[in-house]
């Protein structure tokens, strides 16, 4: 006979246990979802509202400049000049976003990983801020947008929000979970491009560009209130730098006493940031000796990111301009449709495909060479695209995208040490804000100069050519791994799991498990 007086008390333990693994592993998933939310809501803004203003401060003609579709010289005029413009923002971006990373990055490995993430959100809710300004003097400069861009580089951007997040995941996951953990972690990327792009485009044909910026920081909002009120601090130095000070009320001030620990947290926050060895500690990532080719590993992974982001954010500029043109002609709403699609099938591509091939045998460079295939097959099968279904086609293909990079972001850090996590991810995000300035450059101007050749679809068929570079590496890195498994004897002390190998590892924690 059932108690029915224990069911209560089931249902308690029940929703404990629950909030229990709740608490345990939702850390900053959500962060990273509101972030790029934002990010793409913003981006994706930029580059329309870029379109109507630079046309409108051309030719002042606002009924002609919301759908030139039909005004063909005016449209050919509108696209070069965005274009234009943004090599000119991307540069303003990739400058201040670099020289923030760096100090930020090794700067997180010592004071935290919550403060680096607060900070550049502050900067995106300024950025949107001016952005509300110059959406609603549409005949304003774009100088302002520039001045936006800029107070968002200095207080990190997106290298540096990523930096903060794939290092907490490096402190609080081990080498079996990390990849897995990654991609998920990669996936709420497209999942807020997905929600991005879907009610984005929404928003500004129904409601304009001031409603969807107020949308953008209310996201960073959220991402601030999150990490204020439910994430735990992860660094472990940092941690143990708190747990080393007592804070003693004076009459004209608070001082700090330190407790035995004779060290840098003698300094505030502010000095530890301005601090060159910072910029140091980034750098030594890479010129520091490791076991088993690690060194060399680490600088190859770094490359083959350097290239997928390089023709990701090329492929993210030049695509909104491609399907805009004639003959595709797509309104905002489409474009955010289009965009929404095909983040949403690779998010749900990281979410069930990771997990589900960490069952399988094959080694995580396998899985990264077979996507890559698989996007240069999405870009050659856009460049042909001439009708809507093809475009929303493509997605297919497009599906695994995200995959090589979770991979390869968890293979360096899998790489190096635990305090060593922040000033390699801000190495990471520093040359991701490269690309978004080199990929603007060279690929925007590509395809302004190219828009005739292959119905302006050239510019993908170089961006499939180029992503045989990261998949060479790939295997280069493979080749590396399994030579150094040989060199590990069975049953060693301080191994790691390479797939069905074992590789001793150095003090570093030199790790290279597959999925």
């Amino acid at each position: 006979m059932v108690d029915v007086t224990s069911c209560p008390r089931k249902v308690g333990n029940a929703i404990l246990w629950f909030c229990r693994q709740t608490r345990q592993n939702l850390t900053v998933e959500p962060v990273m979802l509101f972030y790029m939310l934002g990010s793409f809501l913003q981006y994706s803004a930029l580059i329309q509202l870029m379109y109507l203003k630079l046309c409108q401060i051309e030719y002042n003609n606002t009924a002609a400049c919301q759908n030139l579709t039909h005004h063909k010289d005016m449209e050919k005029y509108t696209q070069t000049a965005v274009s234009n413009w943004l090599i000119i923002i991307n540069a303003f971006l990739t400058v201040s976003s670099i020289v923030s990373t760096l100090f930020f990055g090794a700067w997180s490995d010592r004071v935290g990983r919550r403060v680096t993430i607060i900070l550049p959100t502050i900067g995106s809710i300024m950025n949107g801020i001016v952005m509300i300004f110059s959406a609603t003097y549409t005949l304003s400069s774009p100088w302002y947008i520039v001045l936006a861009t800029v107070l968002m580089g200095l207080s990190g951007s997106y290298p540096t929000l990523t930096t903060a997040v794939f290092s907490y995941l490096g402190d609080v996951t081990n080498a079996d979970n990390r990849t897995m953990r990654f991609g998920i972690l990669e996936a709420m990327t497209f999942v807020g491009s997905f929600i991005g792009h879907i009610t984005g485009g929404v928003v500004i044909d129904h409601v304009g560009y001031i409603a969807v910026f107020g949308y953008y920081i209310a996201c960073n909002l959220a991402v601030v209130l999150y990490t204020v009120l439910w994430l735990r601090e992860s660094s472990t130095a940092a941690v143990s730098a708190l747990d080393s000070r007592v804070l003693v009320d004076d009459i004209d001030s608070q001082v700090e006493t330190e407790l035995g620990r004779p060290d840098n947290t003698q300094k505030g926050i502010c000095q530890e940031l301005v601090r060159f060895e910072n910029v140091k500690s980034a750098l030594r990532v890479l010129t520091k000796k490791r076991e088993h080719y690690g060194r060399l590993q680490i600088v190859l992974l770094i490359f083959c990111l350097f290239i997928l982001q390089l023709v990701g954010e090329g492929f993210g500029d030049t695509i909104i301009l491609f399907i805009k043109k004639a003959p595709l002609g797509f309104d905002a709403s489409t474009v955010g449709f289009y965009q929404g699609l095909k983040s949403g099938v690779a998010a749900l591509t990281l979410m069930i495909g990771m997990p589900l091939l960490r069952l399988t045998p094959l080694h995580d460079t396998v899985i990264a060479i077979v996507a890559f295939l698989f996007r240069s097959g999405s870009m050659i099968m856009i460049a042909f695209a001439r009708d809507t279904t093809t475009v929303f086609l493509m997605t297919i293909l497009y599906a695994p995208a995200g995959i090589p990079a979770a991979i390869t972001r968890s293979l360096l850090s899998k790489n190096v040490g635990t305090n060593e996590q922040g000033g390699m991810f801000s190495l990471t995000g520093a040359m991701e804000t490269m690309t978004t300035f080199l990929s603007s450059a060279l690929f925007n101007a590509l395809y302004s100069n190219t828009k005739d050749i292959v119905g302006g679809g050239f510019v993908f068929i170089v961006m499939a050519v180029l992503l045989i570079i990261p998949m060479l590496l790939m295997l280069w890195v493979r080749d590396l791994q399994k030579g150094s498994a040989r060199y590990s004897p069975s049953g060693a002390s301080g191994e790691a799991w390479f797939g069905r190998l074992q590789i001793k590892t150095d003090s570093a924690t030199v790790e290279s498990s597959s999925l």
